[in-house]
């Protein structure tokens, strides 16, 4: 296999790792979701019940896909982080490390992706830093902003994995469901991972020279 090959979206190492975090995933949501309520919040955009799965849904799907998924775009992640200027006492719900430009981050429960972005251009909004990247995400859908030196946050790339996740479970739960071709799965994920990979992240914004 020379190099053309690996760069194909179907041969994509990181779309891979994406892959085999939504199948860990789509174990844990199969055995913790009931399989009507898991069609609801997987089809029709209904909330995950926190009393149906004694976790609350944002901490469960940060747990279970959204830190998975952040690994495997070889993200640093630090949850809870403090210290922002601009932003006081208030605290995003994660930033990333191990780039080169701010990162505050905005999760939500499945299917919460807009109030996800709501709050995530409030934070971006009053943060003074710069460069700054913005990334919302309920595990669902991803989307991020990006601001330069003296810019205000504008949006940069909005991605969803709902359909992926989708089939993934669909499989996972039904018996005899047919299995994906993962080169395909990998090839739907090329987009999310060369928009969203922690390379990625790090150059979205040019950080001010001199």
């Amino acid at each position: 296999m020379d190099q053309s090959d690996f760069d194909r979206p179907q041969n994509d190492p990181r779309a891979q790792r994406v892959i085999r975090s939504i199948e860990r995933f789509a174990t844990e949501f199969d055995r913790r979701v009931p399989r009507e309520h898991a069609n609801e919040v997987l089809y029709e955009s209904v909330p995950l019940e926190g009393e149906v799965i004694r976790q609350g849904p944002e901490r469960f799907i940060e747990e279970h896909l959204i830190r998975d998924v952040a690994d495997a775009l070889g993200y640093q992640y630090r949850p809870q982080p403090k210290g922002f200027k601009g932003l006081g006492d208030d605290t995003p719900d994660f930033t990333i490390t191990n780039v080169d430009v701010i990162v505050i981050g905005e999760l939500k429960a499945p299917n919460g992706i807009e109030k996800a972005q709501s709050e995530s251009i409030s934070y971006l909004d009053q943060a003074e830093d710069r460069p700054l990247v913005g990334i919302a995400s309920d595990g669902w859908t991803w989307i991020k902003y990006t601001a330069s030196e003296g810019d205000q946050p504008t949006f940069s790339n909005h991605c969803s994995l709902r359909q992926v996740i989708r089939d993934i479970a669909r499989e996972q739960s039904v018996d005899r469901s047919p299995h994906r071709d993962r080169s395909e799965l990998r090839r739907r994920c090329y987009d999310f991972v060369s928009a969203f990979s922690a390379e990625d992240v790090g150059k979205s914004v040019e950080t001010k020279q001199g």
